[in-house]
């Protein structure tokens, strides 16, 4: 309790020296944990708020993995949040000038006595849901290796643990340094070309992979005619050894043998992390599922990849877009591009409002960042293609694809779709058609029109939900949510898959016990219904009987599901 008050009395925050980090130093970082287990989320991943400025290591859904200091350190902070970070310390090296943080933690239980009870007696004193202090640098001390804490889930996401490097002007990519490059000799994936001209010109360009490894566009048999300043993207994404879709380590766009454009991914600035619109198409790009556009320009209005003005009309250019992991392997396309009869110049006026012909479709972009010369299409559809229907998911209204061309946009769009009330089983989405996937947008009704916020491309319509979830177990059963050391030895844990392919699953679930209502928790992070139930139960009898029901937003509702559960 002594050492508790000391601690309260004397919080303080030490001072910064500011030097470079040389090879020798960056051979002292060494691995986060016991095991080499595969990064699952690598450095400046897209996120839907953010970048992701460290790297995440794969735990396969399972909590209590030991977490090790990975220099010579002091304790710098410690926080806890019901959402973020989750539990989380930071670290301070004095010799190398760097930080590294770790977050999702389960607990602060290792070699080092104290850090624990820190935490509970944290936690009992202030808001039990989440603190954040700085640490007496004398009160902990690390030598690498040493055992800190064990790995979790608390905060956001599934069981991992997160690690980031920084000092006090940039974040560093863990992948950099010696002791975490990657066994890895698959070059990163190329999915598509976008390319866009302030004259007007904008298409998505799908590609397939060669017999040498290159790549090349899909159904081009003649060069792309273009003329005017164009703004070049790529899509693509690396594997490692998670086998996860990550983001690349750079990106790089030549004129034979002049750069462009390029970016390498092993140091950001503060600046530059909080700006994910200057490395990313924000607009086309997700985590669900995984799809990184990245910008081969500089994304301020007016910048662009290659200004093609002046340039002999009919001649021949080729650029090379290439993508590279931390590995060093390389995939490419080449870009052929014949430049095309000049457009007239004319005045720029950037618009921020774009309604359908009809009246009937409008989005507003007037509390957006927008970027580019150009504008919003909204075409009318004489109905949706069939392929993007299913059984029990039909349309019910006109459908609007919408597309941009020199446009893209940071943060919400106002959307207003006018027209008469759905349905309760009826919803307003969009097919976004770089992930080929429907998604539900979250309308609120005023008058005869549904608001909404939009954030990407793709198709809007109104669209009937009557396809009922579905529980099932899960494809991967998981023998042990926690590892033995952190694991309640006097419940048995119980986990139900829960899928749904339309409005998604609503809170609405019902989970009955031999016939009675049983608390569960639903992860939404892993779609899974999770229960535990006390091994005594079995003093009363060896099996018990587990009923689910779950219902959707459109108010489908699943078969009942049974479970016969043996103690």
């Amino acid at each position: 309790m002594n050492k508790f008050i000391n601690f309260i009395l004397t919080i303080l925050v030490f001072p910064l020296a500011i030097f470079p980090i040389d090879d020798e130093k960056m051979k002292k970082i060494i691995w986060p944990l016991e095991m080499k287990l595969p990064i699952s989320g690598s450095f400046a991943e897209y996120r839907n708020s953010h970048l992701h400025m460290g790297c995440d290591f794969k735990t396969y859904g399972i909590n209590g993995f030991p977490v090790l200091s990975v220099f010579d350190a002091r304790l710098a902070t410690m926080s806890y949040s019901d959402y973020g970070y989750g539990l989380s310390i930071v670290l301070y090296s004095p010799s190398l000038n760097m930080y590294a943080r770790y977050a999702h933690l389960n607990d602060l239980n290792g070699d080092v006595s104290g850090l624990e009870d820190l935490k509970h007696s944290l936690r009992l004193l202030g808001n039990p849901r989440g603190f954040s202090v700085k640490i007496n640098p004398d009160m902990f001390h690390f030598t690498a290796g040493t055992k800190i804490a064990r790995s979790g889930e608390t905060g956001s996401g599934v069981s991992h643990l997160h690690l980031e490097l920084y000092d006090h002007s940039s974040y560093y990519n863990p992948l950099k340094f010696p002791n975490y490059l990657q066994n890895d000799t698959t070059p990163p994936i190329i999915q598509s070309v976008y390319i866009d001209s302030d004259s007007g010109f904008s298409e998505n360009y799908p590609v397939i992979k060669n017999e040498d490894g290159t790549y090349s566009f899909e159904e081009l048999k003649d060069p792309i005619r273009i003329n005017g300043k164009l703004r070049i993207r790529i899509a693509g994404y690396d594997i490692m050894t998670s086998r996860n879709r990550n983001n690349v380590y750079g990106v790089k766009l030549l004129d034979d043998y002049k750069v462009l454009y390029s970016k390498t991914l092993d140091q950001m600035s503060y600046r530059e992390a909080s700006h994910r619109d200057n490395l990313y198409d924000i607009n086309t790009s997700s985590l669900s599922p995984t799809m990184y556009v990245y910008n081969l320009f500089n994304s301020p209005a007016g910048d662009y990849s290659l200004d093609l003005n002046g340039l002999v009309e009919g001649s021949l250019k080729v650029l090379k877009a290439e993508l590279l992991d931390s590995s060093g392997n390389i995939s490419s396309i080449d870009i052929p591009i014949q430049i095309g009869k000049p457009a007239p110049k004319k005045a720029v006026v950037l618009q921020k409002s774009f309604t359908s012909a009809d009246g009937v479709l409008k989005l507003d972009f007037r509390n957006s960042k927008v970027s580019g010369e150009g504008k919003i299409e909204i075409n009318k559809l004489d109905k949706i293609p069939e392929d993007l229907a299913f059984p029990g998911f039909t349309q019910v209204s006109d459908a609007y694809e919408v597309k941009s061309v020199n446009y893209s946009w940071k943060g919400y769009a106002r959307g207003e779709y006018r027209g008469n009330f759905p349905d309760k089983d009826d919803g307003l989405y969009i097919y976004d058609t770089a992930f080929k996937q429907w998604v539900a947008l979250n309308e609120k009704k005023s008058g005869k029109s549904l608001g909404f916020n939009l954030t990407r491309l793709g198709i809007i319509a109104i669209m009937k939900d009557k396809t009922p979830p579905v529980i099932n177990f899960p494809y991967m059963v998981y023998r042990d949510f926690n590892l033995p050391e952190v694991k309640d030895p006097r419940m048995l844990e119980r986990f139900y898959a829960v899928y749904d392919r339309g409005s998604g699953i609503s809170n609405n679930m019902t989970v009955l016990f031999e016939g009675s209502s049983y608390p569960f928790e639903f992860d939404r992070d892993r779609n899974f219904i999770k229960l535990e139930i006390p091994l005594n139960f079995k003093k009363f009898k060896s099996y018990f009987i587990i009923q689910i029901q779950v219902q959707d937003k459109a108010g489908n509702k699943s078969e009942w599901f049974t479970d016969v559960v043996y103690l």
